[in-house]
Order: structure tokens, then C-alpha cells, then sequence
């Protein structure tokens, strides 16, 4: 049986193998044991956190064979981007040159830096193993973050966003970065991701250029890679677009990768998810597959179940799934369809 719960420190060991195969572009989940030892310290004291208003509370959760003890993905949820440390992507403007002398008037795309995020809760760290790649456990690994927020919206922002790794090749060359950062850092691009991921983000601010970059002066390539996926993160990234994250006006600092956003009231999870009571019994055959989780904070599980199309008032849950998702008698669920 598949779950996802909240990491604990004793995953540690897991998470670094998931880190070092996620590839160095996923600067949120670094490959550095110090550092995940930090993300994972900073998640369970977030869960165990009384919270009244969201902040620096961030929440990282793992995928967990419970028959094996074998993790096999990582998902997480920053309550607050930018917190702590500055938070920049590139907005896409755009500036009007006009001559009326010379009867010109054009209006030339330009990247200008930005905050405008900062704010935002930040869905990130998604890894996978490949063999489940094809199947529904990456929904349930990166939805069942949506369930925890549902259940408790005061720990997050109204609006939630995403960055997904944008265009590079198997030697970890980028064409933006190589069209931009390049110019500014003088590193390759998976050693500034690296940097990203270990170290802290002021160097951002101190080498990336301040003044508006004219996108016709960028290389083809360069251009061509603006918004675009990395082949390799096409499944996260349709599962957020089918969740109702639309790209936005924004793009990521140094590959270009796509920056999605939603309001949190509208995505799907958030919008079709109830919560129902449950009771030990036999439960019912069914042919539709649900998330389902729990409705605790730091004990919090999420699953996938078939049941019924039409589901009872009250469901009748199969003890071994109950004591999956930790539920005493008579506790909620939160539920919603595939």
C-alpha cells in the first residue's frame, strides 16, 4: 500500500537518494545532505507548528511503500515564498519605442526582474521514481498536498505557484542560461542551480542585471527556450495545468522555465474535495478511484481508494485502510474523485 505522509528525519538517507537521481535542475530538492537534513527538521517543526497566519512554515512530504518501508517520491508545499530569502523570476513587459518622426512605433518584448511572487505558496521538490512514473501515484504525490491545504487553509497563501525546470541537455547546457545568466555569473547553468539549492540567494541579486533584458537581442535558442518544460518534468507539470495552474506572466531566472500560478480557490482539489465520515466495516467495491486523506496536521496520510461512483453518507472503510490513514473510529476523511 501506497501513502503519502509528512517526511521524518529518519527518511533522511531516502530523500538523498531521491535528491541525487531528481538531477541538479530540481534546485529545491538539492543533493546535499545538510541541506535536506534542514528541509526536513524545517517541515516537521511546520507540522507540528500551531498556526494562525501562514509564514516560514514549509512542508515536505514523501510517498511511502508501507509494506516495504521504501520511499519512492517527494512533494512540498513553502507556505511563504520569499520569507526569508528574496524570491526572482523574470516578468515578461513589454516597451512601446515609437518615432513619430520616422513613423515607428514598435512594442519590444523585455524580461525585468521581479518580486512579484514573493507571497505566493510554492509547490515544489516533486520527484518520482520512474517505474510509477506512468501510473496514478504522481497525482496522488502531488495532489494530496492540495487535500492538506484544503483542510488547512489559514497555513496557506491565496495564491499558489509552481516553477518547473525549463530546457537543458543531458550535459546540463541550457539555452537561456547560456543566452543570459552565462553573461552575468561566468558558471555553468547546473552549477548555478546547485548554488541555488545550498547556498544563500543574495548572489541572485548581486550579479543578475537590474535593467530590462531585450528578448530580440537573445539568440534564437535562447528565445525558443522561454516557457518551455524540460521533457523530463512534462508529468508534474500537466498534472498542475489539469489542476487549473495556468502559465502566467512570468518565467524562471535561469533556465526560462515555465512559471504557473492559481488562485487556491479555484483549483480543482481545493473546489471538489468534501469531507465525509467513515466507520470499520466492509467496504464497498467500487469503480472510481479517489484521493482520500485524513483530516490531522502532523499525523496527516493520503491514499488512493476505488469506491463507488456514488458515494454513502457515511463510508465504510476496510480496517487495514483506516489504520493506513491513522483514523480512530468515527474520524473525517477528505475525499475527491481522480
Amino acid at each position: 500500500m501506497l501513502i503519502v505522509r509528512p517526511s521524518r528525519l529518519s527518511d533522511l538517507a531516502q530523500v538523498e537518494r531521491m535528491a541525487s537521481a531528481s538531477g541538479a535542475a530540481v534546485h529545491t530538492l538539492p543533493a546535499h545532505r545538510d541541506k535536506l537534513f534542514e528541509k526536513i527538521s524545517a517541515s516537521v517543526h511546520s507540522f507540528d507548528a500551531e498556526v494562525d497566519v501562514y509564514g516560514e512554515e514549509s512542508y515536505f512530504f514523501v510517498l511511502e511503500n508501507t509494506a516495504t518501508g521504501v520511499l519512492h517520491g517527494t512533494s512540498a508545499v513553502v507556505a511563504y515564498t520569499g520569507f526569508s530569502e528574496p524570491f526572482y523570476v523574470y516578468r515578461n513587459d513589454i516597451i512601446v519605442h515609437a518615432s513619430r518622426a520616422l513613423k515607428v512605433h514598435n512594442r519590444i518584448h523585455v524580461l525585468t526582474l521581479s518580486h512579484d511572487l514573493t507571497g505566493d505558496s510554492q509547490l515544489c521538490s516533486f520527484y518520482v521514481d520512474p517505474e510509477l512514473a506512468k501510473t496514478h501515484y504522481p497525482r496522488l504525490l502531488s495532489r494530496a498536498r492540495l487535500l492538506f491545504a484544503a483542510q488547512h487553509p489559514e497555513r496557506f497563501a491565496d495564491n499558489m505557484m509552481s516553477f518547473l525546470p525549463g530546457v537543458s541537455d543531458a550535459t546540463g547546457r541550457a539555452p537561456f542560461w547560456e543566452g543570459v545568466g552565462r553573461k552575468f555569473f561566468g558558471i555553468d547553468y547546473v552549477q548555478a542551480e546547485y548554488f541555488t539549492g545550498v547556498k544563500e540567494k543574495t548572489f541572485i541579486a548581486e550579479l543578475m542585471p537590474h535593467y530590462p533584458i531585450y528578448v530580440p537581442l537573445l539568440s534564437d535558442e535562447a528565445q525558443q527556450a522561454m516557457g518551455q518544460v524540460h521533457p523530463g518534468s512534462r508529468v508534474p507539470f500537466n498534472i498542475l495545468l489539469e489542476e487549473g495552474f495556468e502559465a502566467d506572466n512570468y518565467i524562471e531566472i535561469f533556465d526560462g522555465g515555465p512559471v504557473i500560478r492559481a488562485k487556491r480557490e479555484n483549483l480543482k482539489t481545493i473546489q471538489q474535495s468534501k469531507v465525509i465520515p467513515t466507520r470499520r466495516g466492509r467496504q464497498m467495491a467500487g469503480e472510481v478511484w479517489y484521493l482520500v486523506s485524513n483530516t490531522a496536521i502532523h499525523r496527516f496520510r493520503a491514499m488512493l481508494l476505488q469506491l463507488p461512483a456514488q458515494l454513502p453518507d457515511v463510508l465504510t472503510l476496510a480496517s487495514q485502510v483506516a489504520d493506513a490513514l491513522e483514523l480512530d473510529d468515527d474520524d473525517e476523511i477528505r475525499i475527491v474523485p481522480m
